[in-house]
């Protein structure tokens, strides 16, 4: 897709009347790609009378960016047309790429992504969410969030094989006890459990070279969230099957219970 050159003088134009709230759903975006209009009302219109009040001012917003051409909106919807404008889902458009690279990112270019694409990203996108809704309920403290490359490790196993950890999230968590680090991984169902049981493999690669360890102190436990209880529990025998594999590292949970495992201690 080809789009119009935006001039320095403009970008600084825009980027002046950004407001905080603007940027941090910007540099958001930038992280994960895509959104739903839901899940930017959840993390960034918190503070208000209503849910009615919150969704007509996400909506304001979002159509205020995108006739900027800071955000864009997909022609497809999630969950049905039904959902009306909570279902929209949102991207960077060709001023929010700009104004966000212009601070380190990387040019993207605005491609239609496929579905699986998308499903992945936006579930993604999703537990990201529900974190940051626990962490504001005070359910523990988020101090911080990686999203995909962000969190990505290259490493040489004892093999000898250059590699690359490829974590979904990596999330750092703390309560007034004790601090908490997670790989966290999104399975939406379609991929074969011995594919699952082969990227667990190469989460026990890279603790062996101990580089995580020095990182953070410790090894960062694997949240694997996947559809429903009978994947998890599947997941998880399979797991326990592979003696080559500490099944303790490993949580395997659906969608529903990711924060109580999270909440846990240590």
């Amino acid at each position: 897709m080809t789009s119009p050159q935006v001039h320095r003088s403009e970008l600084e134009r825009i980027a002046a009347r950004l407001s905080d709230r603007d940027w941090c759903l910007l540099r958001w975006l930038r992280q994960h790609r895509y959104a739903t209009t839901d899940q930017v009302r959840r993390v960034f219109f918190v503070d208000h009378a209503n849910l009615a009040a919150a969704t007509h001012a996400c909506v304001r917003v979002l159509g205020r960016l995108a006739t900027q051409r800071i955000l864009t909106r997909l022609e497809r919807r999630v969950g049905g047309a039904r959902r009306g404008s909570a279902g929209y889902i949102w991207c960077l458009d060709t001023v929010g790429d700009r104004l966000t690279r212009d601070e380190g990112g990387t040019r993207r270019r605005l491609l239609d992504p496929s579905i699986a694409f998308l499903q992945h990203t936006l579930a993604v996108s999703e537990t990201r969410v529900q974190i940051q809704e626990a962490a504001r309920a005070g359910s523990f403290l988020l101090n911080g969030v990686q999203v995909e490359t962000e969190a990505w490790r290259e490493y040489v196993s004892h093999a000898g094989v250059r590699s690359i950890l490829k974590p979904d999230l990596m999330v750092t968590l703390s309560s007034d006890a004790y601090d908490d680090h997670w790989y966290v991984e999104i399975d939406l169902g379609t991929e074969s459990l011995p594919v699952l049981v082969r990227k667990c493999r190469v989460y026990e690669d890279y603790r062996r070279t101990g580089r995580a360890q020095a990182e953070h102190g410790v090894f960062p436990r694997v949240l694997w969230v996947l559809p429903d209880q009978r994947r998890a529990q599947r997941l998880q025998a399979a797991i326990a099957a592979e003696p080559k594999l500490p099944d303790r590292l490993f949580a395997c949970v659906p969608p529903e219970a990711v924060i109580a495992v999270l909440s846990e201690p240590p």
